[in-house]
């Protein structure tokens, strides 16, 4: 360690540990910027979409290099009668045709298991509607 790192107090790791930060920001605008373009529209048209939301390691700043996207999709009405499978295989479907470079996971709630999800409060949960990131609503 050299007198100029001393003097920082990094160690000699400020540098890398910030060009890491940096290079996962902008991944994360990166994929979000794919996902604004390509893939919300999509799925808002596709699953009459009330609102959608990304969490996880995007919503945060910080994904890695093999990060997906994470999406929570309120559909709407149209959709909310069909078996969450079956939402689940159309929000898939979407982002099959969106040809994006990374993956996504998509959780295609209705109003009524996101308002059960809430009043159930599960760890997952809280941590998805904490980090939770508005990107389209009706």
């Amino acid at each position: 360690m050299d007198a100029a790192d001393k003097a920082s107090g990094t160690g000699g790791g400020g540098a890398a540990a910030l060009d890491i930060r940096g290079e996962a920001k902008r991944r994360a605008a990166a994929m979000r910027e794919a996902a604004l373009a390509n893939l919300v529209p999509a799925l808002a048209q596709g699953l009459h979409a009330r609102r959608i939301w990304l969490f996880g390691s995007v919503a945060r700043g910080v994904p890695s290099r093999d990060s997906d996207l994470d999406v929570l999709v309120e559909v709407g009405d149209a959709l909310a009668a069909l078996p969450f499978k079956e939402r689940v295989a159309a929000a898939y479907d979407i982002v099959a045709r969106a040809s994006l470079s990374f993956g996504c996971d998509i959780i295609p709630w209705t109003q009524a298991e996101l308002a059960a999800k809430k009043c159930a409060g599960g760890p997952f949960f809280r941590t998805l509607w904490g980090e939770r990131d508005l990107v389209y609503e009706h």
